[in-house]
């Protein structure tokens, strides 16, 4: 075989390779360093020796040598080869041979499987034919498939489509909404090779646009409803009717709360607790029923917008234009001009019905809808819409100076306020309204009550009150503790007088109405009631005082005794009246507060009082002069008289008068006063005219006169009947006495007798008068009798006897001389 041939020559090569590497090795000759690197390459471990070897050779120049040692080590190796191919010979030829047995066997193999190739060709033409018909079969079938599904699939989204248009029919807005987000969402989408399902895809946002307007619409027709815009004028519809019965329902819940706690003595001290209240909700608890209760909005359309314009994925939009078209609607209520001077209240009360039915709409959506209105926004139109509350009502009542109408309006804030307030509305700014109202009323009511009090007070006539019937009388014991005993009334009968003027029981009723006109609009307050309280306090002071007391001061300057009497007796009930006023104020004043109010006019009026019994003393004492300048003794007569001097008498019947007349009203206490100031001034004055030292020289018989006088006046206190002024002309009496009566004047320098006889008597008086008696010289002719010689002498001895006295008395004359 060929390729036994070739193979041998290749056997036979190697091996004559082999013979002759092993004759060249036994041949070479081995040397220290020769064998060195001849171990390394025996070595094939250690191969990474070599660099070092090679190196070393290179470096003791032994190049030669190490070429000679490698060539000998080929010669060795070869040798070893050629031995090793000789060994193994046969086995490699037989190899050989088997190697080219099992070619034959593949090549015989190779054409068996041609054949076979040959016919599975043949066969698979015929299988490639079939299955080309039966893919082509089956893609008809899924062309069916697909055209009945796309078919089933276009039925659908025409159903949907279909169903839309039924939900906008029946105002389903909602759900036709979730329909369209359906088809757009879901189907369109799987559909969009179809020209139809495309035109549906376009027309969805198109119907989705049309349900948001068809919605805004219903719901802005909804809000008008609620608030009221029609053709430019306000309507009572939904939102004023809600406002009217919750404004309507707060006031019949202050009746109630009033009423309660003024009939059951439980709960009497509660009555000053205001309506909302922790205590009137704790007490009424159970008892009182929302206004939310009787309410019944449709909010529908308000829903239907919230739940389209979500699922529009525009909530926002919608909030905004829901927040935007709330302000404008409150915005035009308040548009609305409002002239609160007139006194007509029905366009600022409607104002008011109509912004707590808005508010309570708005608390309703922000309580039943989710993240649709915050409480940040509700606030803010809150806020916004009572500045411009306040704004009114502060603008409306500019300079106007009716406390009545303050009053009204202040009702009708307080109602609001409290309505309001129990829908969790921050009430605070309106409140320091009222404050500020509160502020101007009082001070418009106390210039009223102050012009009123005053011209009542000058008006008066200071003459005693009549009342011409029971009802008259009735009247005035309402407003003051004036009493009047039965019995008399019952004898006398009408017309009665009493012993005031008509401004006392004027000014008493003035006054109550004053305090209840006050706390008719502090009602309310609770939290500011104890300000409220002092500047009443104040106030009622300043009545009393300023007006009824400085103008009845002003009175006393009158020269009129009888206007002065009544004065006093007019001061005297309004000073004895001043409990009740205090009284009434605690009566009316703050639960809370405790202790006893002093009014400062009660002082005043005691104060005026006084000076009132001065000044009836002083014109007393004043007439009394003038009827003293009148007087003209003759200090040396010598004639007796047997009657009182004139004038003396003109002067006792002015007594008596004012006695029966001018003072007949006054208290006991005050007439007796009066009457001892007066009789005082008179006796000092009748003494000052007895030693009166201009007139150096006095009769006995002149004495006597006097006397006469005196004891006519003397006669007049007796019968006033009042112990206290038996005294007033004990002085002068004891004076004359001595010098008169007495049978030993000379016992006036024994200081027991003086003492018991003479005890109001001054020395330098006795020693001026009896210097009088003796000065006067005898008559011509005259002989006096021993008795009246030895009473001469006595009063000489007297005299002498006090000389100091006198000798004081001329000198301090002679100084102020």
């Amino acid at each position: 075989m060929p390729g036994t041939t070739s193979n041998k020559a290749e056997m036979d090569k190697i091996a004559t390779s082999f013979d002759r590497v092993s004759v060249n090795d036994a041949e070479l000759p081995l040397a220290g360093t020769d064998l060195t690197f001849s171990a390394a390459l025996d070595d094939t471990e250690n191969i990474e020796q070599l660099g070092p070897v090679i190196k070393n050779i290179i470096e003791t120049g032994k190049r030669t040598a190490f070429l000679d040692s490698l060539d000998a080590l080929i010669r060795k190796k070869d040798a070893e080869i050629e031995r090793m191919c000789n060994i193994h010979y046969q086995e490699f030829v037989s190899a050989v041979d088997q190697l080219l047995k099992v070619r034959q066997g593949s090549v015989e193999l190779r054409k068996k499987l041609t054949d076979v190739n040959q016919a599975l060709q043949i066969r698979g033409t015929k299988w490639a034919a079939r299955k080309k018909e039966l893919t082509n079969a089956r893609k008809i079938q899924q062309n069916i498939e697909d055209a009945i599904e796309a078919l089933q699939s276009s039925l659908v989204l025409l159903e949907s489509a279909n169903k839309v248009n039924e939900q906008l029919d029946q105002k389903k807005y909602y759900a036709a909404l979730k329909i369209l987000n359906n088809l757009q969402d879901d189907r369109l989408g799987q559909a969009t090779q179809y020209t139809f399902a495309k035109m549906l895809a376009q027309g969805v946002p198109i119907m989705q646009n049309t349900i948001k307007a068809t919605v805004t619409m219903e719901l802005k027709e909804w809000l008008a409803r609620q608030v009221l815009l029609f053709a430019f004028t306000l309507v009572r519809e939904v939102s004023r009717e809600i406002g009217q019965l919750a404004m309507q329902r707060m006031q019949e819940r202050q009746d109630r709360w009033r009423s309660r706690t003024s009939e059951n003595p439980r709960l009497k001290n509660l009555q000053h607790h205001q309506v909302n209240s922790a205590i009137e909700m704790v007490v009424n608890e159970g008892l009182e029923t929302s206004i939310l209760d009787e309410v019944n909005i449709d909010f529908e359309p308000l829903y239907k917008c919230i739940h389209v314009y979500s699922t529009l994925g525009k909530p926002n939009e919608f909030k905004a234009s829901y927040s935007e078209d709330r302000r404008a609607q409150a915005n035009l209520a308040l548009s609305t001009p409002i002239n609160l001077r007139n006194g007509n209240l029905t366009t600022f009360e409607t104002l008011l019905q109509d912004i707590v039915g808005f508010f309570i709409i708005e608390h309703m959506i922000l309580h039943n809808t989710t993240e649709f209105r915050s409480q940040a926004e509700v606030d803010g139109l809150w806020e916004m819409v009572t500045g411009k509350v306040i704004l009114v009502v502060s603008e409306s009542l500019k300079g106007c100076k009716d406390p009545e109408l303050f009053l009204r309006i202040k009702f009708l804030l307080l109602m609001f306020i409290q309505t309001l307030e129990g829908f969790d509305y921050s009430v605070k700014p309106l409140q320091e309204t009222l404050l500020t109202l509160f502020q101007r009323y009082s001070e418009l009511l106390i210039n009223q009550y102050s012009e009123v009090m005053e011209k009542i007070v000058q008006e008066d006539e200071c003459m005693p009150m009549t009342v011409e019937n029971e009802d008259e009388l009735k009247e005035v014991m309402q407003y003051t503790r004036f009493r009047p005993d039965r019995e008399f009334i019952k004898r006398y009968g009408f017309p009665l007088r009493l012993p005031f003027s008509k401004v006392f029981p004027t000014c008493c009723r003035d006054v109550s109405f004053f305090v209840h006109q006050f706390y008719q609009f502090a009602e309310g307050f609770s939290q500011t009631h104890g300000e409220m309280d002092d500047i009443l306090k104040k106030a009622v002071d300043s009545l009393l005082i300023q007006k009824v007391n400085a103008i009845l001061l002003k009175k006393l300057q009158s020269t009129n005794l009888s206007q002065i009497v009544q004065i006093i007796i007019n001061i005297e009930y309004f000073e004895s009246t001043c409990p009740d006023f205090e009284m009434l104020l605690m009566e009316t004043r703050s639960f809370h507060r405790s202790g006893h109010i002093h009014l400062k006019a009660t002082s005043t009026f005691k104060e005026t009082r006084r000076k009132a019994e001065k000044r009836v003393f002083e014109l007393v004492n004043s007439k009394l002069d003038e009827f003293l300048e009148l007087f003209e003794y003759d200090w040396e007569s010598e004639e007796m008289q047997k009657q009182p001097s004139p004038n003396l008498q003109d002067l006792v019947t002015f007594l008596t008068n004012v006695t029966n007349a001018a003072l007949l009203n006054l208290p006991e206490t005050i007439k007796s006063l009066l009457y001892f100031d007066a009789l005082e001034h008179l006796s000092q004055s009748m003494k000052g005219l007895l030693l009166d030292t201009d007139r150096q020289h006095m009769t006995e018989i002149a004495l006597s006169n006097f006397d006469t006088d005196v004891r006519f006046v003397e006669d007049f206190v007796n019968s006033l009947g009042d112990p206290t002024l038996n005294d007033t002309f004990l002085e002068l009496r004891q004076l004359l006495d001595l010098a008169i009566l007495s049978d030993n004047p000379e016992e006036y320098l024994t200081p027991q007798v003086r003492n018991r006889k003479y005890n109001r008597l001054n020395s330098r008086d006795v020693v001026i008068l009896f210097e009088k008696l003796l000065r006067t010289p005898l008559q011509m002719h005259s002989v006096l009798s021993q008795k009246e010689r030895m009473r001469r002498k006595a009063l000489e001895n007297v005299a002498r006897g006090n000389v100091e006295y006198y000798v004081q008395y001329t000198s301090v004359v002679h100084d102020k001389g």
